[in-house]
């Protein structure tokens, strides 16, 4: 019998696109202005060409410096590692697990491959716009096959908004950078439907950015505003803590974006 060395496919191609297209178009018009300079062109085509070059040239490098991790295996697979860690002070590993915007399926078949009596359903969207991107559920499915877990982790199509799910079906729910994806007025209700689709006493383990702008989304002003208002939700035991508090150390400015773990337990 053959053995099978296909690897998962996760993706992540989109942030190369933006970084390469930030810097590239930075240098292009930099080195516009300076052809300009020599031909001798008008001030303000000089200073539109210096100006619109330096600051996409600065994107680039910033974008590349604040979420060029999701491009490094090696961190990602630490990130991936905490992850699991952090499930284990938290829950036995037992039980129906959700993955709210699963994407590729990385997260989902992660916990289905490190936790063997768990049973685990990942929920998106896959919409087309992703899906120029790789996203797609037939590539998902496809991920959990090559490792292995297609018994264990199954895939439906969903919005968090309404979950298509039963009230206390699941006794956890996970999600990894999505959260911050979803525009609503209070991305409260968010964690409303998290903890109607979980059974009482089931845990929430939520990663994603909680720091200015995203924080107010929540309509709150500080982080123990956001814990209490999880609370109120029927929720106890709610914790806030950031990467860097959990022992994640992603490299260059990923900080900046107050990526946390928040998690708690359905009273």
């Amino acid at each position: 019998m053959k053995e099978n060395f296909e690897k998962p496919y996760y993706g992540y191609r989109i942030n190369t696109y933006i970084t390469c297209a930030l810097m590239g178009s930075g240098i292009v018009g930099i080195a516009l202005a300076i052809i300009f300079t020599i031909l001798r062109h008008s001030t303000w085509v000089l200073i539109l060409c210096w100006a619109l070059g330096a600051i996409l040239l600065i994107w680039g490098v910033f974008w590349r410096l604040s979420v060029g991790f999701v491009n490094d295996p090696k961190k990602i697979e630490f990130f991936q590692d905490n992850f699991a860690d952090q499930l284990r002070t938290v829950w036995d590993g037992k039980g129906k697990v959700l993955d709210i915007g699963t994407g590729l399926g990385r997260v989902a078949i992660e916990i289905a491959r490190r936790f063997p009596e768990a049973q685990v359903v990942g929920v998106d969207t896959w919409t087309k716009k992703w899906g120029l991107w790789g996203m797609t559920k037939t590539g998902t499915e496809k991920n959990a096959r090559i490792v292995n877990v297609s018994d264990r982790c199954t895939f439906r199509n969903g919005n968090v908004l309404d979950l298509p799910f039963e009230e206390g079906e699941f006794q956890l729910v996970v999600s990894a950078f999505v959260f911050h994806e979803i525009h609503v007025p209070d991305r409260a209700i968010l964690l409303k439907e998290v903890v109607r689709v979980l059974a009482p006493g089931g845990r929430f383990l939520i990663c994603d950015l909680f720091q200015g702008s995203f924080l107010k989304k929540y309509q709150v002003k500080n982080v123990p505003e956001l814990l209490q208002k999880i609370e109120q939700l029927g929720v106890d035991d709610v914790r806030h803590n950031t990467l860097k508090e959990a022992g994640v150390d992603l490299g260059g400015l990923y900080h900046i974006w107050g990526i946390a773990y928040l998690s708690g337990r359905k009273v």
